[in-house]
């Protein structure tokens, strides 16, 4: 189970927040962190998006860079925060979402 440090930034809260994670999946996407940063602040909520193992690809078409680019607006809307990054633990380096 990947374990990693999620930041993020609440619309309504100032300052930045960290909080460790982890989750069941030998990997890691913007999709599977955001959900599960919607398990930690919804715990009794279901997630309502689709979550895709993997980042969107560097060859992908626009349509499907696009759709994931919304998803992931869609998702920060519904978690109530303006950015969102995540480091695997082990790893010095932060990717955003």
């Amino acid at each position: 189970m990947p374990k990693f440090r999620v930041a993020y930034k609440s619309v309504n809260r100032p300052g930045r927040q960290e909080i460790e994670l982890e989750t069941a999946g030998p990997s890691l996407s913007c999709d599977i962190v955001l959900r599960a940063l919607g398990q930690h602040l919804f715990p009794t909520e279901e997630w309502p998006f689709a979550v895709d193992p993997a980042d969107c690809p560097a060859g992908a078409d626009a349509s499907e860079r696009e759709l994931r680019k919304r998803r992931k607006q869609a998702a920060r809307e519904y978690l109530g925060v303006i950015y969102v990054s995540y480091r695997p633990e082990g790893s010095v380096m932060e990717h955003a979402c």
